[in-house]
């Protein structure tokens, strides 16, 4: 699976979900901390109270327009959990979870695990009515709240717990929501029960989960499953072993469902110790340029973080601990065959790789372009044939490339019907401009 942050609901996510189904992947996304304390004006912890239903509502739906429900109406495939927030003990409101030493502060503190509540529960309730709203049957996703690894003085559960206070307390909240200052419009309890999965991010090694979390969370949330939706302790030399021992644990804990790895790329606009997560970091080297927001960007090639102590590469540690293979980062600065133009200049840089595997992609993108397909039965005559055209050599051309399928090997199912192709690959919001 591979953990998500905040999503614009403007953009369509529709091919992103689908690669991820063709990979096998399961997506945990999430929603954005805009319209919690961003959006201006509207933003719910002060213009509305922490009452969170308008505005995420109005965001959540959006996202189910555009890509998180197939046509069908069933949501789509790849999507397993949805995030309401992430870290709202520390956002919603700021500090809620450390008790201040004034009367005018521990008040605020005391307040806090209401407000949080409040804001929760609200857009928890909201997300069931898009629901109600797109016309959303079939399978349901889960859905959670991630909480930090702080303990939550003001709580009145578990107050020198990590993590536990703040899931007692959205637990509280939504089984009582008018303690927090709420009325749902949808049955929240039942819906908590049904579909809720808590999870928490922690830096601590996994030797120190059992005794300082997860005994206790086994005792008071007998049903419910959690994970760990942000996993990394960069103090540990040995982070294959540190992975394997926390990978053990889920094995031997039917609540405790994994960890997400913390995380795909340094976020170098955090700054400090923030710096040191991350399993790749930026190159020197850059691909192409991009769009961002009406700002030309470069796209830098990806570099292997190595662990400080002992040289190891991070990624390798982490694809050990699961089972999978190093990366290969040679080839992240590479043409994508997926995304050059079908051209001669888009052929030439994929046959420069001399690499089967990016040959056949860039084969079989052909083919589908063309209006054929590749059975699976016709897997090993494809690898063949793309193993000769990666070997190199003056006579092969895209033109001859594009004939040869054009007279239709054997290897290929091709739709006597065809006349116009679609581009599979182009974003849904080009075809929706494209067909009016």
């Amino acid at each position: 699976a591979t953990r998500l942050y905040g999503n614009n609901g403007e953009n369509d996510h529709t091919n992103f979900l689908d690669e991820a189904a063709s990979l096998g992947l399961r997506v945990a996304a999430g929603v954005s901390d805009y319209p919690y304390y961003q959006q201006v004006p509207g933003r719910c912890n002060t213009d509305t109270d922490y009452n969170c239903f308008t505005q995420v509502r109005a965001t959540y739906l959006l996202n189910l327009q555009r890509g998180f429900v197939t046509e069908g109406g069933e949501y789509h495939p790849a999507l397993q959990y949805m995030n309401i927030l992430n870290e709202p003990d520390l956002k919603m409101p700021s500090g809620m979870d450390t008790a201040g030493s004034s009367k005018r502060a521990r008040w605020r503190s005391l307040e806090g695990p209401i407000q949080m509540g409040r804001a929760l529960i609200s857009a928890f309730d909201a997300m069931l009515d898009a629901e109600k709203e797109a016309g959303v049957r079939g399978r349901l996703i889960n859905f959670t709240a991630t909480f930090s690894y702080a303990t939550c003085m003001p709580c009145e559960r578990f107050p020198h717990k990590p993590a536990l206070g703040q899931m007692a307390t959205l637990e509280d909240a939504m089984r009582h929501p008018a303690k927090y200052g709420y009325t749902p419009k949808n049955d929240i309890a039942t819906a908590y029960i049904e579909r809720f999965v808590h999870s928490f991010n922690t830096a601590n090694p996994a030797r120190d989960l059992n005794s300082q979390i997860l005994d206790t969370y086994a005792v008071a949330f007998p049903r419910t499953p959690v994970y760990i939706g942000e996993y990394h302790s960069v103090g540990q030399e040995n982070q294959t072993e540190d992975l394997d021992a926390v990978l053990a644990l889920a094995a031997s804990m039917p609540l405790f469902l994994g960890i997400s790895f913390f995380q795909f790329q340094v976020a170098y606009w955090k700054g400090g110790p923030e710096q040191d997560f991350g399993m790749f970091g930026l190159g020197s080297r850059t691909g192409q340029r991009m769009d961002y927001f009406s700002a030309e960007l470069d796209v830098h090639c990806l570099a292997p973080v190595r662990l400080a102590h002992s040289g190891a590469i991070l990624s390798d540690a982490v694809a050990q601990a699961f089972g999978g293979w190093p990366v290969d980062t040679k080839s992240h600065c590479a043409a994508n065959p997926l995304g050059v133009p079908l051209t001669d200049a888009g052929f030439a840089s994929i046959a420069a790789q001399r690499s089967a595997s990016q040959m056949r992609l860039f084969v079989e993108r052909v083919a589908h372009h063309m209006g054929a397909a590749v059975p699976a039965a016709s897997a090993p005559q494809l690898e063949q044939f793309a193993r000769a055209w990666s070997a190199g050599g003056s006579e092969l051309s895209f033109e001859r490339l594009a004939a040869h399928l054009g007279s239709r090997p054997a290897w290929l199912v091709v739709d006597p019907d065809a006349r116009c192709v679609a581009n599979r690959d182009a974003a849904p919001a080009v075809v929706r401009a494209a067909s009016g």
